[in-house]
């Protein structure tokens, strides 16, 4: 490919130019490597996999214009394949009683088990040809500069958008690239939200709910030594427990604030105590699975009060108290930080 000249320089000269090149001949060559090893080793379209993996983190039927939103197909290319899927009985479709004219997409048990043979196979191959070529901070670097990209090109901001102002997060701070009072109202909202989401699932958690929640405490556990990647397990961990209750409306309303929050941070700056305060958010959210595993709902609605991002009005900077002992209790988060399956 010839390299034209603006300004006297060749563009292969200018970073971003070169940067673009990387991430357009890197995605490709990543996709296809992806999509062969799925092939090879499952016998299954990489776009299958995709709607899979949208279906499964929905963790119920979705509108089929909202998985379009999801996936980085086409309206019609997306119907063709949800076609194919439901032949091979990988998901049902269903019409909506209120609009017929749209469908509802749910995963099938042969769908789930697909699925879940299939995932291993997919995040070995992120990480082999790619997490691994990059250290931790390339790898936040791409993530939050992409993302800024995205939000750009959604009309959220200018190409030279003004940093937002940082919004405090216990001891720490999130840097924010967009409106940092409509993410602080977020947090706001959803902190006044979260006992009702709480008591839901403490209410109606099912044994593979709280299988699955102690699966994502795990991985939060895992994080501990990346903030930006801890937080992101924890709202993983709470978008599962807001799916957990009957009421649809409180569920989109919460999982709707938990994405903007998580979708404006680009960094989170820690003072030195974050390692402790990561420790203990960890052991406050190993407690609260434990109350929804007991079916406790005041237990895990006094926890979701303790887990509020937000200081008192009263106490501008406060940290939040020490989560009280149960004596009728292991310590803290005993059972729930232990590996799925022990």
């Amino acid at each position: 490919m010839c390299a034209h000249r603006i300004d006297g320089m060749a563009a292969t000269d200018r970073a971003d130019v070169a940067a673009w090149r990387a991430m357009l001949y890197a995605n490709d060559r990543l996709l296809k490597r992806l999509a062969e090893e799925m092939l090879r080793e499952h016998d299954l379209e990489l776009s299958w996999y995709e709607v899979l993996m949208h279906l499964a983190e929905a963790g119920g039927p979705i509108n089929q214009r909202d998985l379009h939103q999801r996936t980085l197909m086409g309206q019609s290319g997306l119907s063709r394949v949800l076609a194919k899927m439901s032949e091979d009985g990988l998901v049902r479709r269903v019409t909506l009683a209120e609009d017929r004219r749209n469908l509802s997409v749910e995963l099938t048990d042969r769908g789930r088990e697909r699925l879940r043979r299939a995932a291993p196979t997919h995040l070995r191959g992120i990480r082999q040809w790619f997490g691994d070529q990059l250290t931790a901070s390339q790898t936040e670097a791409i993530r939050a500069g992409l993302q800024r990209v995205l939000r750009n090109l959604a009309g959220e901001g200018g190409a030279k958008a003004k940093a937002a102002e940082p919004v405090a997060i216990g001891p720490s701070m999130l840097s924010l690239s967009s409106n940092a009072v409509s993410t602080a109202d977020a947090i706001a909202v959803r902190d006044a939200v979260e006992p009702l989401v709480v008591t839901d699932a403490a209410r109606y958690a099912t044994a593979e709910d709280v299988a699955d929640l102690r699966r994502l405490l795990s991985t939060m556990t895992r994080r501990l030594d990346s903030p930006v990647q801890f937080l992101r397990a924890d709202w993983a961990l709470h978008r599962r427990i807001a799916h957990i209750s009957p009421n649809a409306v409180l569920r989109q309303v919460y999982t709707s604030l938990v994405d903007t929050i998580e979708d404006n941070v680009d960094a989170i700056v820690p003072d030195k105590q974050h390692p402790e305060y990561l420790q203990w958010r960890l052991r406050l959210h190993a407690d609260l699975v434990e109350a929804i595993a007991e079916s406790d709902p005041s237990a895990a609605a006094e926890l979701a009060n303790q887990h509020r991002l937000t200081a008192a009005p009263d106490r501008p900077g406060a940290r939040p108290h020490r989560p009280p002992t149960h004596p009728d209790r292991p310590a803290v988060g005993t059972s729930a930080l232990s590996p799925p399956g022990r």
